[in-house]
């Protein structure tokens, strides 16, 4: 009688043995949360030795911060992509909202994670510190296109998106909540602006009092 083996591991060049370790990596997160994992458990799920996988990221810190920056750069391309190059800062918000709202466990995941990076001892704490930073330099030079006023603009954005990822993690069971504060800002806040640019259009003399933090007129 035969004897049966065990299937051969498919052999992938680095750059790809790579890429799926931190795929694998991610829907872990995504499924499980950051705090119960080890590059021992990641080995296992890869299929691979612990030294093995050490080969292509030594420590947890670095492929942890390898799988945030491809998921942070995956998501933005998914997100937008369908977006025209005219798209408003509200369109794009809109878009980048409705896709993770679509994917709620591995957000709130993602979520926590972040949250946990608040301490500076946390392994992603500089990496979400920078990101952050460049996330609103992108918005910044939409905000810029759009509103008078950009340094204010930008800083309610600032305070809108850390309170809506706080309001996400606050309230697991309660999926609209979050939601529906971020239309309610959108239609009252940003409405408000877009009647005070219709009022410079029609008044111009007074575009420049103080106080107007005006939508740029397309």
């Amino acid at each position: 009688m035969k004897t049966q083996t065990a299937p051969r591991r498919i052999r992938l060049t680095p750059e790809a043995r790579r890429e799926e370790i931190i795929a694998i990596t991610q829907t872990a997160i995504a499924r499980d949360g950051y705090r119960a994992l080890s590059l021992r458990e990641i080995a296992r799920r890869c299929g691979m030795s612990a030294p093995g996988l050490m080969h292509y990221f030594p420590d947890m810190p670095t492929l942890l911060k390898a799988v945030i920056e491809h998921r942070d750069e995956a998501d933005l391309t998914e997100a937008l992509d369908s977006l025209g190059s005219d798209a408003t800062l509200v369109q794009m918000m809109d878009r980048v909202w409705e896709y993770y709202h679509s994917r709620p466990d591995e957000t709130r995941n993602f979520d926590l994670l972040e949250a946990e990076a608040l301490d500076p001892r946390h392994p992603a704490h500089e990496y979400y510190l920078e990101r952050n930073e460049r996330t609103f330099q992108r918005l910044r030079v939409q905000i810029e296109r759009e509103f008078v006023d950009a340094e204010a603009i930008a800083r309610v954005f600032r305070l809108l998106l850390d309170g809506l990822t706080l309001r996400r993690l606050r309230t697991p069971d309660d999926p609209t909540a979050a939601a529906e504060d971020w239309a309610a800002v959108r239609d009252t806040f940003l409405a408000r602006q877009a009647r005070v640019a219709s009022d410079e259009l029609a008044h111009p003399e007074e575009s420049h009092l103080p106080g107007r933090a005006s939508v740029r007129a397309s």
